[in-house]
């Protein structure tokens, strides 16, 4: 797919070698900084989904972090490349509502969502060199909000945030998944179906976990410190560090060949 000239899907730090996917989608990103403007956007909207949550009558949680209690750390890594809001709403906050609360609660739940997929698809695929397809963006949609709805489930589950030092437990079990799922968003914009793309990233996690564990690590810390930020955390947290995570996963794919794996 490169042709060795210094196109965009070609720059000079990449070619060079360097095998760090996070140095490597830093140096994409210094070349190439119109791929920091779908998240820019993103973050932007965040901000006014932010201000809308505060302001209207539905129930909304506001995300915690510094507190008179101390630090309360959070990973903020949700399996695909997005912003962090400082608000939360629980979809059960929306059961029982006027039909006019009811679509305006899940416009500001459906809008984020919407646009994170856009966003993601625009940049891993200018890093692929690939065109943007709406079955690709239909397909990654459903990966997101799947994964969106499973973390909504496990922040429910009361037990599950009282374990104590037992919680290190599902937490393992938890980021075990995302390792096996981090390629998934670039493979499904690459044009691959769901389950070849689970299969694929599943098979590329072998033998990296750990490397993998540690981008992980560090997407989800960067986030969750800049989302702590008033009124411009969400803004800096998606323009800044989703980039990020969604070049660091096209890098990938480009640079191991995985686009050019069977599908069987």
């Amino acid at each position: 797919m490169t042709d060795g000239r210094d196109h965009q899907s070609n720059p000079p730090e990449f070619r060079r070698g360097q095998r760090n996917p996070l140095s490597v989608a830093l140096s994409r990103l210094r070349y190439d900084p119109v791929l920091f403007v779908p998240f820019l956007l993103v973050g932007l909207l965040l901000a006014v989904v932010d201000w809308r949550h505060r302001r209207d009558p539905i129930p909304t949680l506001e995300r915690t972090g510094l507190s008179t209690d101390g630090v309360n750390i959070q990973i903020e890594y949700v399996g695909y490349p997005t912003g962090i809001g400082q608000t939360l709403r629980p979809l059960e906050s929306l059961i029982g509502l006027e039909p006019h609360y009811l679509g305006w609660g899940l416009a500001l739940y459906v809008l984020p969502l919407v646009a994170v997929t856009v966003a993601g698809a625009a940049t891993m695929a200018r890093v692929m060199d690939r065109p943007v397809r709406i079955e690709a963006v239909a397909s990654l949609f459903g990966f997101v909000v799947a994964l969106d709805l499973l973390q909504r489930l496990f922040g429910s589950i009361a037990v599950l945030q009282e374990m104590g030092l037992w919680g290190f437990v599902p937490l393992a079990i938890y980021f075990a998944l995302f390792v096996r799922l981090f390629l998934v968003p670039g493979l499904l914009v690459a044009g691959r179906p769901l389950r070849p793309a689970l299969r694929e990233s599943g098979r590329f996690a072998d033998g990296r976990g750990w490397s993998l564990f540690a981008l992980l690590l560090a997407i989800g810390l960067s986030a969750w410190l800049l989302s702590l930020l008033p009124v411009v955390g969400p803004v800096l947290s998606s323009a800044l560090v989703a980039p990020v995570h969604a070049v660091a996963i096209g890098i990938v794919l480009e640079r191991d060949g995985a686009l050019r794996q069977s599908t069987g």
